[in-house]
């Protein structure tokens, strides 16, 4: 019987193309040694889309479609953060890979990738890299390094050094040591108690809970466009991070891996019209590009913020998870 390596994913309808995408590299690539399960963890997937999705469903190549909300319903503690700070029960889903450990107590270990991103590497070598004790393996979020105000953000505000400071995108989850620490459990403490404001939300609480224990990736496995850093030789997971989108631009690095595997995902026509559509709508454009300006100004005003993950952090060291 061959080793199963679940991934993760959580999308809406809207980025079905680009799910797509991701699932077609990572199944021509993926080592024929194991079989792979695929979790598409989604509350508005169309019928069409869903169809569409699993026809790459094949021998040791499962997908499978689950309802995020009501995975997180199941959970008791958080019955009691939905009357706290966020208002709409559905913001909890962007805290999902949070939740992974718990809601899939089968799995020991496990991978979640954001949706934006192909695979022209072997994911099985990313499950199978060695975490030890360590509660989270994570590449360095080096798409941020010349922001001045989202480092100053993460130093101040989250209290982690903005240079080790993680993407969120791609993660090596120890499922079991998650659980034995409890991040779940911890996460919503954190929320009910506090209900910080926070620019990246996910990720500033994995880097804020785990920072002990976070075991720091080669970068190749979140290679992300960016001008702080040269293109890779051999990335082994392409990140295409904010605005550095192959859908959004007519040209960024990388770009050439992402549409060898788009133009056989099932979505090419609509992904090439979509970026037809949004580099001829100057409005649209233009809110994209104020929505990261609202960002930067977010965390400008947060780093004056009297409470924060650093201060809180401060006064009491435990609110830190252990490796």
């Amino acid at each position: 019987m061959k080793t199963i390596i679940p991934i993760f994913f959580s999308v809406n309808d809207a980025y079905s193309p680009f799910l797509a995408t991701a699932i077609n590299s990572i199944k021509d690539n993926a080592s024929t040694a194991y079989a792979y399960h695929i979790h598409i963890l989604t509350d508005d997937i169309s019928a069409k889309n869903r169809e569409k999705l699993s026809r790459f469903a094949g021998e040791d190549f499962q997908i499978e479609f689950c309802s995020l909300s009501d995975k997180l319903r199941a959970l008791p503690a958080v019955q009691t953060l939905q009357k706290h700070c966020f208002g709409a029960f559905a913001s909890l889903t962007i805290y999902f890979r949070l939740f992974i450990p718990e809601l899939f107590p089968q799995y020991d270990k496990a991978i979640y990738l954001d949706a934006d991103l192909v695979v022209p590497g072997d994911i099985s070598k990313l499950y199978f890299e060695p975490l030890g004790n360590k509660l989270v393996g994570a590449v360095a979020d080096y798409s941020i390094q010349k922001i001045a105000p989202f480092m100053r953000y993460i130093d101040q505000y989250v209290g982690v050094d903005h240079h080790n400071y993680v993407n969120s995108g791609v993660l090596l989850l120890n499922c079991r040591r998650l659980r034995e620490v409890n991040l779940a459990g911890r996460f919503l403490d954190w929320v009910n108690q506090y209900g910080l404001e926070t620019v990246a939300p996910d990720q500033d609480y994995l880097n804020a809970l785990c920072w002990y224990g976070i075991h720091y990736l080669d970068p190749d496995w979140n290679a992300m466009p960016s001008e702080c850093m040269k293109n890779m030789d051999e990335p082994q997971i392409i990140h295409f991070n904010l605005a550095s989108k192959p859908w959004l631009n007519e040209t960024v690095p990388y770009d050439e891996i992402f549409w060898k595997y788009a133009v056989t995902s099932g979505y090419a026509h609509e992904i090439r019209a979509r970026r037809k559509q949004y580099l001829m709508d100057a409005k649209a454009q233009k809110k994209y590009k104020s929505g990261i300006t609202k960002l930067i100004r977010m965390a400008g005003r947060l780093c004056s913020s009297e409470v924060s993950f650093r201060s809180l952090i401060a006064s009491r060291q435990e609110l830190r998870l252990c490796c």
